[in-house]
């Protein structure tokens, strides 16, 4: 099972439809969450009706703030929508005879508001036992780390103790270090990973070889996160042989991807994913570095 999770900053833009499309083609995406599409209403239905996905839930942007889309296809996963607010989807998911909850956040920038959404999150597991999957853009961090500079504020202590006394465990990434970037230049830049998945410890035992990537950035100030369950395509280290002649691999992997149909852009992100893939049988390279474009 593959989910997508991006912050688009807005649905209605040029290029941004065919770019989801191109992005599920890519990744054989099942499940494939919108942030900030920054339309409602009819044009909102229009635009989610016409990504080519069986099914979808809306909890509409406020004016040009916020919004949560989850869209996905009935025949490949089984997931129903059991709750919602103004700032997540909560769903379902049945698979391979095991049920969890998976939730799509777009956290508010406003940290009164976050934290409102953190303690909700808390009635939420209080009021299941099943193992949990939280994705999405939290607009908040854990650590200094997470920034190119700056310290921690009061809304990120906040959230470290949401995800503390929940005892959640972040699947942490492989890709470029951040997922979101301001685009100023090099005097004013900002750069945060503000877009994470975060699991109970039973779902962390459920799917212990899952994984996130950061997808390069495109068409939005943020990248695209993805989370696959499996590791068909970042096998275990300790099974890899060494290969002296593998860098040859590398230029097939690039002529493949230039033969394939997709979008220019999201070509240069399938190289990049199978990129990683390819360091990491090769060299045991585990993080990729993301293409910016």
């Amino acid at each position: 099972m593959n989910i997508i999770s991006w912050n688009v900053r807005g649905a209605g833009k040029d290029r941004c439809a065919s770019t989801i499309k191109e992005l599920t083609k890519a990744y054989a995406i099942d499940v494939f969450a919108i942030l900030e599409p920054q339309i409602s209403g009819p044009r909102a239905l229009n635009v989610a009706q016409s990504l080519g996905f069986s099914h979808y839930h809306i909890v509409d942007a406020s004016g040009f703030s916020g919004g949560v889309w989850l869209l996905w296809n009935e025949n490949s996963v089984s997931l129903q929508v059991v709750a919602h607010s103004s700032q997540s989807i909560t769903a379902l998911v049945t698979l391979r005879n095991h049920r969890w909850l998976l939730t799509i956040v777009y956290a508010n920038p406003c940290p009164g508001i976050r934290e409102a959404l953190w303690k909700y999150f808390d009635g939420l597991i209080e009021a299941s036992n099943l193992p949990w999957l939280v994705l999405g853009d939290f607009n908040d961090i854990v650590s200094v780390d997470e920034k190119c500079e700056g310290n921690l504020d009061q809304g990120g202590k906040k959230f470290v103790e949401w995800i503390d006394r929940n005892h959640l465990v972040d699947l942490g990434f492989s890709g470029a270090k951040f997922t979101w970037c301001n685009k100023r230049n090099a005097e004013g830049i900002i750069s945060k990973r503000l877009d994470s998945g975060l699991c109970s410890i039973d779902w962390h035992l459920l799917f212990p070889e899952a994984h996130l990537l950061h997808l390069p950035r495109v068409n939005s100030d943020y990248c695209p996160i993805l989370v696959r369950l499996d590791s068909k395509h970042y096998p275990n280290r300790a099974n890899v042989p060494f290969r002296f002649q593998a860098t040859c691999g590398c230029l097939i992997l690039i002529s493949r991807n230039l033969l394939r149909t997709f979008g220019v852009l999201v070509m240069v992100m399938l190289c990049t994913d199978q990129l990683g893939s390819w360091l990491l049988l090769a060299f045991g390279i585990s993080r990729f570095l993301g293409v910016y474009l």
